[in-house]
């Protein structure tokens, strides 16, 4: 869900370094990175489960001076493996911002 970081970097006008930031991809459920998130921008993780023979993941992400943002993780046969899923994509989230 959450995996290879992407860092962008850039040089100011005075040949400084400005900013590095570094950007994670949340994949959907193809697998398929749709959206790019720097982790320390995030102001909430909300997992959002909708359940028909199967139980769908997405997840809301609300980030700094961005409308919220939502995508489909994956589907699941039961509520208790979603749930455990979406612990590990907020760990993975966690562990990026202790970096």
């Amino acid at each position: 869900m959450v995996s290879d970081r992407c860092s962008l970097s850039y040089v100011g006008r005075r040949g400084s370094m400005v900013a590095a930031m570094r950007l994670l991809p949340v994949r959907d459920a193809s697998g398929t990175p749709t959206l790019w998130v720097n982790a320390d921008h995030l102001v909430s993780v909300q997992a959002v489960f909708r359940v028909s023979s199967v139980v769908s993941l997405s997840v809301e992400l609300k980030m700094d001076g961005m409308p919220l943002q939502r995508v489909s993780l994956s589907e699941f046969e039961d509520r208790a493996a979603a749930e455990s899923a979406f612990s590990v994509f907020l760990g993975e989230l966690q562990a990026e911002t202790r970096d």
